[in-house]
């Protein structure tokens, strides 16, 4: 077989792993479509949309939500981090790539990882892909120096020069010693008046008249260099209106940017051309959960500013309570599709305790707690739903067994729950129970909440009976 058949049959094999990913995304299987979209970007390494692919369904996986990705995971990511940079050390860019993909399996938001991804993206000479790499954990990365000074310098050999001035900037404030930051913001500023005028390009006629005349560039890929990621995203979507992957990937530009608005009118003109896509549904909803929570925010640092805004108070209680009733519905929808994730049980439960629907929220922990990596947090969970409505009794069993299931290294958790334990042996007269269970808190954290104020009127009471 020649070299270019065996070129045209991987090209051929990507597109019909990337299919496949897609088949599995729609359907919610999200390890399957991990599985497709990874050998897809093996097969073509340097297909950006396929890895956008993957990252977005990783990222889905965890409900979109970096809060999510377990404590531990650390520890199972480092020993692929070395590996990687130990193939990126000996010039394998293409396997380095592919380890960090599987670094980013366990946190698709890993800024280390990402880093590692961008240098090897660079080594194969990806630029794009090394700047979008960065670009997807920005908000994870921005109080980190080191990090926007590495993602100035991609932007940069992106002559991205709005982007790069942006992170020296921003460099400026996380590190402010740091004093060839302003330096090189103004060299970039610099280089950015000059591409506008188009003085570089009448410098470099002149500095290379002496020598043979270069052949012109194409044309369509001049149309193509012109173009910003946002056009170039515009254009597939008029071109091929019926795929998903353009409308997921300008919102995803808009999002990173902070232009929610614009994240979901593209999102939706993506559901007009495929009502019934659920990745489409999901990633909708997910910019909507978006928009109103950050409306919740603004309200919010409006009423502490003036805690007698009538006006702020009154639109904070309907963005509120329009987002519980959004996420509800959003998360029942889900449920309804993979009723077997208890993720989104749990999810579902802490959505439902915190509109006040505890009896159901209940119900939703039960189920949860079958996870044994959720199962402390929803019998603590289900307590604290037992107490808001009254029933002690329940609240009380459901902590014992969380305590249980609690790892004796888990302090944090341990005077949580000794904590709760005591407060409603204290609210049955219970006072032996109640001194027992904050001596456990004490011996830990003497100042943990109001722990010693109640050990201390505890010991007054048998006086003053």
């Amino acid at each position: 077989m020649s070299t270019g058949e065996e070129s045209n049959l991987r090209l051929q094999k990507g597109k019909t792993f990337f299919q496949y990913g897609n088949d599995a995304a729609l359907k919610s299987n999200y390890d399957y479509a991990i599985q497709m979209y990874k050998e897809a970007c093996k097969l073509e390494p340097d297909n950006l949309k396929y890895r956008q692919a993957l990252r977005g369904i990783a990222r889905r996986k965890f409900g979109n939500d970096p809060s999510k990705v377990g404590r531990l995971v650390g520890a199972r990511v480092q020993p692929i981090r070395m590996s990687a940079r130990s193939a990126k050390g000996k010039g394998n860019f293409t396997q380095a790539l592919a380890l960090c993909e599987d670094a980013f399996g366990y946190n698709p938001w890993d800024v280390g990882t990402s880093r590692d991804a961008a240098d090897a993206a660079e080594g194969m000479e990806l630029k794009e892909m090394a700047q979008w790499l960065l670009e997807s954990v920005h908000a994870q990365g921005e109080a980190d120096a080191d990090f926007l000074r590495h993602e100035a310098h991609v932007h940069e050999i992106n002559e991205a020069w709005h982007k790069a001035i942006a992170c020296w900037e921003r460099v400026m404030k996380v590190d402010p010693k740091d004093v060839d930051a302003r330096r090189r913001a103004n060299d970039l500023s610099a280089k950015a008046t000059i591409q506008r005028s188009g003085l570089g390009d009448a410098l470099s006629k002149s500095q290379g008249s002496s020598g043979p005349e270069n052949l012109p560039p194409d044309v369509e890929e001049l149309k193509r260099n012109a173009l910003t990621p946002e056009q170039r995203y515009l254009k597939e979507i008029t071109e091929n209106p019926e795929q998903i992957g353009p409308y997921l990937a300008l919102s995803d530009y808009y999002k990173l940017e902070g232009r929610l608005d614009e994240a979901e009118q593209v999102l939706s003109k993506g559901l007009k051309a495929a009502p019934d896509d659920l990745v489409l549904k999901s990633s909708h909803a997910d910019v909507q959960m978006q928009r109103l929570r950050r409306a919740e925010e603004s309200w919010t640092r409006k009423l502490k500013k003036n805690p007698a805004d009538a006006e702020a108070k009154s639109k904070l209680g309907q963005i509120t309570a329009a987002l519980a009733a959004y996420e509800i519905k959003e998360i029942r929808r889900r449920v309804g599709l993979r009723p077997d994730d208890l993720n989104l049980r749990f999810q579902l439960g802490q959505t439902l305790a915190k509109a006040g629907k505890h009896g159901e929220a209940i119900a939703e922990f039960q189920q949860a707690r079958s996870s044994p990596q959720l199962k402390v947090q929803a019998l603590i969970q289900a307590g604290l739903s037992f107490e808001a409505n009254g029933v002690s009794k329940l609240a009380e069993r459901s902590y014992q067994d969380a305590l249980r299931a609690t790892e004796s290294d888990d302090t944090a958790t341990m005077n949580s729950l000794h904590y709760r334990l005591g407060r409603i042996a204290e609210a049955q007269g219970n006072v032996q129970s109640a001194e027992e269970h904050y001596n456990e808190v004490a011996a830990n954290d003497y100042s943990y909440l109001d722990v010693a104020d109640r050990l201390g009127n505890l010991n007054k009471k048998p006086a003053e009976d």
